[in-house]
């Protein structure tokens, strides 16, 4: 919530009769960064006769470079660049009419089992739904189209999901 990628809903029941509620539970991991993750269930149904949040989503292909074309044209250049953006998913904002569809419930004493339930709703889109990365994607090369330079160029070769694998021959970029 600090961050603003959720927000709680104070009252639920009255905030609209379209809404849907993903299951989670957290993965741990051994990692100083992220020892433990949150992962969002968006297939599950809440019975065999209702659809999941990914049957009513849209499922288009990611638009994807191939990544052993980007892997070897790696190779030909001087200078490498590999990159990651941070939350990459969670930086594109979802849509004021779509957020119900993405309530989830929080235990307000995580330490507690009994504590009261807290409901929030993303206010980006979220790592687990079917049309996540085709979205990331699209608004990737939306942003980098825009800037028509040979950076943006190379950029856009390099591109695979919220990672950019380049090269350049110089430490000058054309920006």
């Amino acid at each position: 919530e600090k961050k603003g990628f959720i927000e709680r809903i104070d009252n639920p029941t009255t905030s609209t009769e379209h809404a849907h509620y993903i299951p989670h539970h957290s993965v741990k991991k051994d990692s100083a960064t992220t020892p433990i993750r949150i992962v969002y269930d968006c297939s599950c149904r809440r019975s065999q006769d209702t659809p999941s949040l990914n049957d009513c989503l849209r499922k288009e292909p990611p638009i994807l470079n191939d990544i052993s074309t980007l892997l070897m044209r790696f190779r030909e250049n001087r200078y490498a660049v590999v990159t990651d953006i941070e939350k990459a998913f969670l930086q594109i904002t979802l849509d004021e009419k779509d957020r119900d569809m993405t309530r989830f419930f929080w235990l307000k004493d995580s330490t507690d089992p009994t504590s009261e339930l807290i409901t929030y709703r993303f206010k980006a889109i979220l790592f687990g739904a079917t049309c996540s990365p085709f979205i990331l994607n699209a608004t990737l090369l939306k942003h980098l189209r825009e800037q028509s330079s040979h950076t943006s160029e190379t950029l856009i070769d390099g591109l695979y999901v919220d990672n950019i694998i380049a090269g350049f021959d110089n430490t000058q970029l054309n920006y």
